[in-house]
């Protein structure tokens, strides 16, 4: 989400900034995937990833969120995807509900100071497989999503999408990314530890 730095926003991203201490934060279990086939073994066959834009820059519920998801899933538009920072549920419910309708789920991994997966995320996520990335707006002192991708080495990302019509990504820190895997993957314990 782009929160403009006023009153109002600051309010709004410490509100969002609870619910995403609510959020779960776990580890990737084995075979997890973020895309609807299982993720290629390199970045060279790493599906293309959706190129939606930002349309909404209201302070405290913008688009960015429901955008950088439509684009890690690989949709060609946002029919049908919720502005999650809007609903009334809280964007964790709202896109945990939106991604159970898709037979997914939402798999959150709080990332190093370095912006890298933990070396203790095991198995990594495969090299290719797209998620969304929360970081720093480079616009102010607020945070922002963009699309990643796991890197060749397995732990570092490489940020490939941002919805906001500028796209100018992320500056440090990253704090935390998201993957999307089936529902029939191996369940996914919390990590209570890193919440």
């Amino acid at each position: 989400e782009v929160v403009p730095p006023t009153p109002a926003g600051a309010a709004a991203e410490a509100e969002a900034e609870e619910q995403e201490g609510a959020m779960e934060v776990a580890a990737i279990p084995a075979g997890a995937a973020s895309d609807e086939e299982a993720a290629p073994a390199s970045a060279d066959a790493a599906p293309p990833v959706s190129r939606l834009a930002q349309t909404d820059f209201t302070p405290g519920s913008g688009n960015a969120l429901q955008v950088a998801v439509a684009c890690a899933l690989g949709l060609e538009s946002l029919d049908g995807v919720p502005n999650f920072v809007a609903a009334p549920e809280g964007y964790e419910a709202s896109l945990s509900s939106f991604l159970s309708g898709r037979g997914r789920r939402v798999c959150k991994v709080k990332l190093t100071e370095a912006g890298c997966l933990p070396a203790d995320v095991a198995p990594v996520p495969a090299v290719g497989t797209l998620c969304v990335v929360r970081g720093t707006s480079p616009r102010g002192d607020f945070g922002h999503v963009v699309v990643g991708r796991v890197a060749a080495d397995g732990a570092s990302l490489d940020l490939v999408h941002d919805p906001h019509p500028d796209a100018t990504m992320l500056r440090p820190p990253l704090v935390w990314c998201a993957f999307f895997p089936a529902e029939g993957d191996a369940a996914v314990a919390a990590d209570e530890s890193r919440r």
